[in-house]
């Protein structure tokens, strides 16, 4: 039976001269891997990579016993034609940034579809291109479902891209909220995205979409975490299994089709501090618990 992989994503709050005691903290609460999101530090400017600031971390990145997968940065957006050198810019730096800190796979946000078809057209392109050049470096680029934005679109994606390197991160919470507000079925829609799955997000959630999400994002954004986890408002990034998704089935589903990536546990971690151990814990022994019934079932056949 293969090890199973729990990650946790790296507190993005983080000061740099923190980052080894951080991943510390990581390790000594079990932890197998780390998402690391490109923007934490300034390791690109302007399209280009600051080598100092990503060597400093590559020199403690290589002090743990960790795998890295990586995040992009915010902002990035293919679709954004008036700028779009730049926003490739970036994109190919932080490919190279992965391939240096090791970071693989890479998660991309697929944002919000347009009703302009210079703009998607910019977007898959772009995205052809960079999974080309990820390719090159070993690299695999992985799109992150959104909460606004239909499953099936960033599927199509996939299979437009066609390539091997070019995969789906499912994201539970995400995928929670799009399916609340589209009238979509949980469960028929994770279904469907398994077989592009290579990399999850464990976001858990009450499944209650939050209007102001779509009607007025930049006010959506400053609204207290706190005050939004009591009420339930939205991609609230609770830890897996401390919400309402039924995180169980997920994890049997993926088994069932073989899954063998990280279980990259995607929560508000810096609220969560002294349960981060047991919150690794838990997601462990069910995963294990799951592959060993299944391993049982099939000695049986």
């Amino acid at each position: 039976m293969e090890k199973v992989l729990i990650g946790i994503n790296f507190p993005d709050k983080t000061r740099a001269e923190n980052l080894e005691a951080a991943l510390q903290q990581i390790v000594s609460n079990g932890y197998d891997c780390v998402e690391f999101c490109l923007s934490t530090y300034p390791l690109v400017a302007g399209g280009e990579i600051h080598w100092e600031y990503v060597n400093y971390v590559k020199d403690i990145f290589e002090k743990f016993p960790l795998k890295y997968t990586g995040h992009i940065g915010m902002g990035l957006e293919l679709r954004n034609i008036h700028e779009l050198d730049l926003q490739k810019s970036v994109l190919k730096a932080s490919i190279d940034i992965c391939s240096v800190l090791k970071l693989n796979p890479l998660t991309l946000h697929f944002e919000q579809s347009s009703m302009y078809l210079q703009k998607e057209k910019a977007f898959l392109e772009g995205h052809i291109e960079a999974a080309d050049y990820a390719a090159s470096l070993g690299l695999t680029l992985c799109m992150e479902n959104i909460e606004v934005e239909h499953h099936t679109r960033v599927l199509e994606m996939i299979d437009k891209v066609n390539r091997n390197n070019f995969k789906m991160t499912l994201d539970t919470g995400h995928l929670s909220l799009s399916t609340t507000h589209f009238g979509y079925d949980f469960k028929m829609a994770v279904k469907e995205c398994a077989p592009y799955v290579s990399h999850i997000h464990l976001s858990d959630n009450t499944s209650s979409f939050e209007e102001m999400r779509l009607t007025n994002f930049p006010l959506y954004k400053t609204l207290p975490m706190g005050y939004r986890i009591a009420f339930g408002r939205g991609d609230i990034h609770l830890p897996p299994f401390w919400g309402k998704i039924p995180m169980k089935w997920v994890l049997e589903t993926l088994n069932d089709i073989g899954f063998s990536g990280v279980y990259l546990c995607e929560y508000e971690n810096e609220l969560y501090v002294p349960f981060q151990k047991g919150i690794q814990q838990n997601v462990r022994k069910i995963v294990t618990d799951i592959r060993a019934q299944k391993s049982n079932w099939e000695g049986v056949k």
